[in-house]
């Protein structure tokens, strides 16, 4: 849910049909902006801010736009994004 290389296509599903999700996402957006608590308590705050959608708005304030997609383009796998091959259904069965 974190991953900053979703589209607009997965963040308007989510928002429309996994509303707790989406919650959840705009929290954790929300608490990345200015890095995390351990971080800039040891002296290494970030130097800008972070966010989880690439308009570097605010997740619950981005105007969505998603696009459509070609039935062959990969999605996200189970331990990456998508860099080449697709993930098949043994993705989780380790073969």
């Amino acid at each position: 849910m974190g991953c900053p290389f979703h589209d607009d296509g997965f963040w308007f599903a989510l928002r429309e049909h996994s509303p707790q999700e989406w919650a959840d996402a705009v929290a954790f957006d929300r608490s990345i902006r200015n890095g995390s608590a351990r971080a800039n308590a040891d002296g290494h705050p970030l130097r800008g801010q972070f966010f989880l959608h690439s308009q570097r708005v605010p997740l619950d304030e981005v105007r969505l736009r998603p696009r459509p997609q070609p039935a062959e383009a990969p999605g996200c796998g189970p331990w990456s994004c998508p860099h080449g091959e697709p993930v098949t259904g043994d993705a989780g069965t380790g073969r």
